[in-house]
């Protein structure tokens, strides 16, 4: 028994010494991080000094003479690896010749002919960062082999990727992103945000892919497609969006749908949207009343005064505040269901309400 004792007061102690050294082999390591992260900030901050100047003059497009620039691609190598990464920080937030004038300096330190070596990098990181250099730098003819990349087993690669063909614009890539929507490697496939971005960069070449990817079997592209033809918009598009309109049976792409139908429709419309408007799916419907409130016609009033009196209040209200936009007519509606006990009271005096302090405030303004 007091052998066991002793055996377990030595195990402790070790247990504790271990700790104790753990503990100490984590301060140091966290410490000589921060140290080497202060040291190299400080070092780039010289580094980059006297020609911070240089580049504030060349994204401002006040280089006329291209002194900065050439000051700024003849720079030492040691330097260079810091002017790259200023410069990149700079590109995505300039367009036209500063960003011409940019990318020239980065071609100049050979940022070109590293991003694409990049983009075959076994390191997903590597391939993103690449894929993005390249995007930063527009550079047109590096287009064909930023596309595989968006089917990459990373979605890291594949948000870089389409984010790139975005600022080259390259609108034969209008197909390949489509089908990066659609999951195949992958759990998920290219976010409908970063798909819709990169559409509407596309010129109107892209039209007819987005048109066509309405009828695509998987639902995340059809919705892609739609918001893409709202948002742009696509006016050709309308035939294609009654016919969808039939029969689309996903609520999200409906709503997209309908909104789009909005956008770039006309009179000729509104039976359709005010159908819509007392769909069973609230997303579907508050879509159809924004659109309805969107064309602004008169023969809107009539489609959304008995919206007022729905049973869902986010839809009520929302067809409430519509026709206070919708002019005197509108608003004369609203003011006969104010004045009437019935479930079109409170939403319509909410929207009125809302109406007279909106006009305050702009009185104050």
């Amino acid at each position: 028994m007091a052998t066991q004792t002793v055996v377990a007061a030595q195990l402790l102690s070790v247990v504790l010494w271990v700790l104790v050294w753990a503990t100490i082999f984590l301060l140091a390591l966290i410490l000589g991080s921060r140290a080497g992260r202060l040291w190299r900030e400080r070092r780039d901050r010289q580094l980059i000094g006297e020609l911070r100047p240089a580049m504030l003059a060349v994204a401002s497009g006040e280089d006329e003479d291209s002194a900065a620039l050439s000051q700024l691609t003849t720079v030492t190598r040691r330097r260079a690896r810091v002017v790259d990464h200023a410069v990149s920080a700079m590109l995505s937030k300039v367009k036209g010749e500063p960003a011409r004038a940019l990318a020239q300096v980065l071609r100049s330190h050979g940022r070109s002919s590293w991003a694409l070596r990049g983009l075959n990098s076994k390191r997903s990181i590597r391939r993103a960062y690449a894929a993005w250099t390249l995007g930063l730098m527009r550079e047109r003819e590096s287009g064909s082999k930023i596309i595989p990349l968006l089917q990459d087993r990373s979605i890291d690669v594949v948000v870089a990727a389409a984010r790139a063909l975005t600022l080259i614009g390259d609108s034969k890539a209008a197909r390949a992103v489509v089908r990066a929507v659609a999951p195949r490697r992958r759990p998920r496939g290219l976010p409908s945000w970063v798909a819709v971005e990169c559409l509407c960069a596309f010129d109107e070449s892209a039209a007819s892919v987005v048109t066509e990817a309405t009828a695509h079997p998987q639902p995340s592209v059809r919705h892609v497609a739609a918001t893409v033809i709202g948002t742009r918009p696509l006016p050709q598009a309308a035939p294609v969006v009654r016919e969808r309109l039939a029969v689309e049976d996903d609520p999200r792409t409906l709503a997209s749908l309908v909104a789009a139908l909005g956008r770039i429709g006309g009179a000729t419309d509104l039976p359709v949207l005010s159908r819509f408007a007392h769909h069973p799916h609230e997303t579907v419907a508050l879509a159809a009343v924004d659109a309805l409130e969107g064309i602004g016609l008169h023969s809107s009033v009539e489609a959304l005064a008995p919206l007022v009196a729905d049973s869902r209040p986010r839809l009520s209200e929302r067809a409430a505040v519509a026709l206070t936009e919708l002019g005197s007519r509108g608003r004369e509606r609203l003011l006969a269901f104010a004045n009437a006990p019935g479930p079109a009271e409170l939403p319509a005096t909410y929207a009125l309400q809302l109406t007279a302090m909106r006009s305050a405030t702009r009185g104050l303004d």
